[in-house]
């Protein structure tokens, strides 16, 4: 009974004196973006409303990462795409594979639970990679605490005179959008825009040394392009190691054309 008592106690002391840590370390936790904040349009659009985190208790937060792939493709997808194994099989099989292998660590799958610390990998793993913006830090300023609680839009819509690059858009700025070149570790043709053209769907250039960040499909003819992309919040933690949340998908969409 004496021993139930001091047990007692200790625990009331942990309660009562937070600042003491009773030999329970901190534990990291960062909630991911919840999956009704994400709105498509049709498979050229979308909206985020990005939750507004507290930074009092989630002080190790830093910013929200957007990882994606781009599929090469001889269909044409006008509509909002099918989450459906022979939707995304006819697009490109690796679009299929690489959907259902995330799903289980996504907001997607309601009995998630789990949190991965080590996400970056676990894309890189499957050749995803984190959008950039042309002359904009997106980490550490456009999608970093300033973006609490906005919404931005990302736009594939078929380019109209005037606007040529798809974008992401906040707060009343506009970006254009950037691929990854992992800094330096691959070279992506024809450029860093997301664009479909001859360049971008030739699948000579699907290489790790050229376009990384691109699916073959092995079909000839194929002349679409699509991407995938999920949302991540993202921190560090009093290791100086990462810590992210549960991804959540945003959508899969048609690149347009020159």
């Amino acid at each position: 009974m004496k021993n139930r008592q001091n047990k007692f106690v200790i625990c009331l002391l942990c309660l009562i004196f937070p600042l003491f840590s009773c030999g329970i370390e901190d534990y990291f936790y960062l909630y991911p973006v919840p999956l009704g904040n994400i709105q498509s349009r049709l498979n050229s659009t979308v909206s985020i409303a990005l939750p507004n985190i507290n930074l009092q208790e989630f002080y190790y937060f830093t910013h929200f990462a957007i990882y994606y792939r781009i599929y090469i493709s001889d269909r044409t997808e006008l509509g909002t795409i099918q989450l459906s194994q022979s939707t995304l099989s006819g697009i490109n099989p690796a679009l299929s594979s690489d959907y259902f292998a995330i799903y289980p660590y996504t907001t997607t799958n309601t009995q998630n639970s789990q949190v991965n610390t080590s996400i970056s990998a676990f894309f890189r793993n499957r050749n995803y990679y984190t959008l950039a913006l042309e002359n904009a830090d997106i980490e550490n300023d456009i999608l970093a605490s300033s973006s609490l609680g906005r919404t931005l839009e990302i736009d594939f819509a078929p380019m109209q005179t005037g606007r040529r690059y798809p974008f992401l858009s906040i707060n009343g700025q506009t970006y254009n959008l950037f691929r990854s070149n992992n800094n330096g570790g691959f070279n992506p043709l024809p450029d860093r825009y997301f664009v479909n053209t001859s360049q971008l769907y030739d699948r000579q250039n699907a290489t790790s040394a050229i376009n990384a960040d691109v699916a073959d499909n092995n079909i000839p003819l194929s002349i679409h392009t699509y991407v995938s992309m999920y949302i991540v919040v993202s921190g560090i933690d009093s290791n100086f190691s990462p810590i992210n949340s549960i991804p959540t998908f945003i959508g899969i969409f048609s690149l347009p054309g020159f």
